[in-house]
Formats: structure tokens, sequence, C-alpha cells
């Protein structure tokens, strides 16, 4: 019961592993963008630099642009925008909340 209960939730018990769980509601990530349009370059955050997350946030919103008029795309471009402890931090606090 347990191994299939994991396995639901995208964890493989043959490895011993857990696969990525995105905490992005399916909805959020199916959505595309619209023709024409391309997912900016986004300023990576990582916990090593100085800027605050307030700091973070604010150029994250500056660069998507038209993106963050859309509460779907600003959500499943965000992890972008994340690089080294920041971007595992997000991932592992994901994966928590399948628990």
């Amino acid at each position: 019961m347990v191994e299939a209960l994991l396995a639901q939730n995208g964890f493989n018990m043959g490895l011993h592993w857990p696969n990525f769980v995105s905490a992005l509601s399916e909805y959020a990530l199916m959505n595309e963008l619209p023709r024409n349009w391309k997912v900016p370059k986004f300023t990576k955050f990582t916990v090593e630099t100085n800027e605050s997350t307030v700091e973070h946030i604010a150029r994250y919103l500056t660069e998507a642009g038209d993106i963050a008029n859309n509460e779907n795309f600003k959500m499943k471009y965000f992890p972008s925008s994340l690089t080294k402890n920041a971007f595992t931090w997000f991932s592992w606090y994901q994966l928590e909340k399948v628990f």
C-alpha cells in the first residue's frame, strides 16, 4: 500500500530515488505562451548572493514583462530564476508538500 501511494506521487521504488514532483498545479504547467512569445532570460537567484528575496522577486517580475500579467505563467517560469541552493530548496519544499 505504501509503495503504491509513493508511486502515485512520483516516486520510483525500483531505484529508491524520488522523481521530481512539481508542486505547481497541472493547470499552470499546461499553459503555453502565446505564439511568438519567448521565455525571458531571468537573472538567477542563489542563496549565496547579497540580493534579498524581495529584490529577486521584484527583478523577476520586471524581467518577466508580459508574463507577469498571468498568474499561471508567473508560477510556471519562476523556478527558471533559481539556481544552486535556491533551486534545491524550492524543489525539496515542493517534494515535502506531497507528503
